[in-house]
């Protein structure tokens, strides 16, 4: 036999011994015990039987050699009930897993029996409580990795911990004991690398002992609220430090100590929303190895350091609402690496330095909520900006961008609201952007009317985009829509209210529009829309506001040719005349069990014409604040859908109709203030309603109002 044969087959034979292994009944036995302890049987363990080897139950790994068990992985199975005693039986075990689960009760002391134990994780439980035992001891010199992320200790924090000494890695997240100071017996734990104490509950200071854990690697304090004081200087002693995350600690005082640019090894430094004070310590850009910078929402104030220009593998950098002044260093555009840059809500000054331009992997970058003013330089959109996706420009004094922004070839989002743009010139570089998704040019100070080149915007639908929108709200702008503005067929959303538009609706928007979702034009002097809307929205069309405008029913007729609509507001329109007939064949189309029709606060005179009952699937109704009169047409008792129906400040006449009782899903019918007559239809849904929604109507009777006379009754 060669001895390529022979290799081959003793590989073979292995394997087959591994397989073939049967599994110790002892073990077997225990984790049987444990299935039963499970209780509300998890689908896994229902395939833990004895018709085949524990050694291939799921979750469960043997030792190929004596078939006993070494592993069990149990991650997010959907277990519950407790850890059973007979676990202790698994003398090999190396490994347990129940991460994830509903599990609850004490670790049983019969684990002091585990003596191979490298990692128990009963993490993400939530439910396990209860004291440790005393007999974990026993696994000082194997356990390595423990994590009781969410126990409950009910008592103070266990000293049995400060016993385990070869633990690498001690994981209580989120775990619950009696308050008191982060324990001194911790520096025992020599060998730590990993110490996550996220949302503790320790109170006092942050140690300065901690100093004495030379292994550490991940120091993690974030969401201790109880913490207070400041940052220890000597955590610059821990030169093999790699994360350390003290975000969230509100009531973290002081300034960042100098010493934490002696961790040439941290690759994350997270110091966000604390009460840190003081400013940024230049040495901060020693930290080499450096990927994400995060010291937002904090009360550091003076300026950026230009040494931060230093972090060359830098990927994220926050410093975003704090107080630092002055203006972007241009330093900072030799941050090769950054992939995301916010300095929001802060109080720079100045313009965008064109050196950001040089940041050839940055995805998004957000400066929005500054005082950042004048144009936004060429350089920066003529550089290698070329994986830019995110834009944030908003609440500064930016006056325009660059011409030509065509090397943007990635950017899908910029928003510009609340700057002082003024013009659309300043902004005619927008039609060179070739993957624009959204752009938001809200409460910019545009004057004048939208130019006709805004239709050639490139805007595109992303995979991962829900959006793609246009917002040009609560500007100055004037004049009629372009035509030219309805050929952006990708269109999704489109906000144009609070401007001074007149005219009405270009023909396109109803042709070329077939992605439309949302179309808020109210607040503004519109007169009308097209006379064929059939392929605007094309059966996706969920709002379309009209209201606060200078509309006639006339100029509206096109409505009924949508193929849909779930809002449609057009009160406070200065609508005149009668409600036309065809009105009921507006398709208004329920979208998440919504439907909503509103022609309230008009000057609408006449009677509500009955072909309003066809429209079944609106659930909210609203003709107040009009002129209507005549009576109540009992066709409306075909709303089966409506929900909310406000006839309230007309002059109607005449009965509430009995076909209203049909109305089961009626929760608020309001009739007030017209000359509505005679006995309240008895029943459910009426009968409940509250009694102002029928007031200010003299003849009417009858619950929820005071009894009729039995003249009454008898007239009805």
């Amino acid at each position: 036999m060669s001895r390529t044969l022979l290799i081959a087959f003793l590989v073979s034979l292995l394997a087959h011994g591994t397989t073939a292994a049967s599994c110790n009944s002892e073990d077997e036995k225990a984790l049987l015990a444990f299935k039963n302890a499970d209780e509300t049987r998890s689908k896994l363990l229902t395939n833990w039987t004895q018709e085949s080897s524990c050694c291939a139950w799921p979750g469960v790994k043997c030792d190929g050699a004596s078939g006993r068990v070494s592993e069990l992985n149990l991650e997010s199975v959907g277990l519950t009930g407790t850890l059973s005693p007979e676990l202790g039986s698994l003398t090999h075990l190396r490994a347990l897993n129940v991460r994830g689960n509903g599990m609850n009760g004490p670790i049983p002391s019969t684990f002091g029996k585990l003596l191979r134990l490298e990692v128990l994780d009963l993490g993400g439980n939530f439910f396990f409580s209860g004291p440790l035992p005393s007999s974990l001891a026993q696994l000082a010199f194997t356990l390595q990795i423990l994590d009781l992320s969410g126990y409950r200790f009910e008592g103070p924090f266990p000293s049995l911990i400060g016993k385990l000494t070869s633990l690498r890695k001690l994981i209580l997240e989120r775990a619950d004991a009696s308050a008191g100071s982060i324990p001194s017996f911790l520096v025992n734990l020599e060998n730590l690398t990993v110490l996550n104490l996220q949302g503790s509950w320790f109170t006092g200071s942050i140690p300065s002992f901690l100093r004495k854990l030379k292994s550490l690697e991940q120091l993690d304090l974030s969401d201790s609220s109880k913490l207070t004081g400041s940052i220890p200087s000597s955590l610059g002693e821990l030169k093999s430090l790699q994360r350390l995350d003290l975000s969230r600690i509100s009531q973290l005082t002081g300034s960042i100590p100098k010493s934490l640019g002696d961790l040439q090894n941290l690759e994350y430094l997270d110091l966000s929303v604390t009460m840190l004070s003081g400013s940024i310590p230049p040495s901060l850009g020693n930290l080499a190895s450096l990927e994400t910078l995060k010291i937002s929402g904090t009360a550091v104030a003076g300026r950026f350091p230009d040494t931060l220009g230093n972090l060359k593998k830098l990927k994220v950098l926050d410093l975003s609402g704090n107080s630092i002044r002055g203006s972007i260093p241009s330093s900072f555009g030799q941050l090769s690496s950054l992939e995301e840059l916010s300095l929001a809500r802060g109080r720079l000054t100045g313009q965008i330095p064109s050196s950001l331009g040089q940041l050839i992997k940055l995805v998004s970058l957000d400066v929005s909520s500054n005082s950042l003013s004048g144009r936004i330089p060429e350089g920066f959109a003529q550089g290698g900006l070329k994986n830019l996706k995110t834009l944030q420009l908003s609440m500064n004094k930016l006056t325009g961008l660059p011409t030509n922004m065509a090397n943007l070839t990635s950017l899908q989002v910029i928003r510009l609201d609340y700057n002082d743009i003024t013009s659309f010139d300043a902004i005619s570089g927008l039609t060179t952007l070739p993957e624009l998704s959204t752009i938001s040019l809200r409460d910019c100070k545009l004057q004048g009317p939208i130019p006709s080149w805004f239709g050639s915007i490139n805007l595109k639908v992303h995979p991962d985009d829900l959006t793609c929108e246009i917002d040009l709200s609560f500007n100055s702008i004037t004049g009629a829509l372009p035509n030219s503005l309805g050929r952006i067929s990708s269109l999704k959303h489109l906000y144009l209210e609070s401007n001074k538009l007149q005219g009405k609706l270009p023909d396109s928007f109803g042709k070329t529009l077939p992605k439309l979702r949302y179309l808020e034009l109210r607040d503004n002097f519109l007169t009308g829309v097209p006379e064929d809307l059939s392929n605007m929205g094309k059966g996706a069309l969920y709002y379309l506001g009209l209201h606060h405008n200078n509309l006639s029913f006339h100029a509206l007729e096109g409505l009924s040719t949508l193929p849909q609509v779930s809002f449609l507001l057009l009160d406070h329109s200065q609508l005149t005349g009668a409600i036309p007939s065809w009105f009921g064949k507006i398709p208004m189309t329920q979208v998440s069990d919504v439907a909503v029709l509103s022609l309230s606060s008009n000057r609408i005179t006449g009677e509500i014409p009955p072909e309003l009952g066809q429209l079944t699937q609106v659930t909210e109704l609203y003709l107040d604040d009009n002129a209507l009169t005549g009576t109540i047409p009992p066709s409306l008792g075909n709303l089966t859908s409506v929900l909310r129906l406000n006839l309230a400040q007309n002059r109607l006449t005449g009965k509430i109709p009995v076909e209203f009782l049909a109305l089961k899903n009626l929760v608020n019918l309001n009739v007030s203030h017209n000359q509505l007559t005679g006995a309240i239809p008895s029943g459910q849904p009426l009968i409940d309603m509250d009694p102002d929604n029928f007031a200010a109507n003299p003849g009417l009777c009858g619950k929820p109002l005071p009894p009729c006379s039995p003249k009454t009754l008898a007239l009805s």
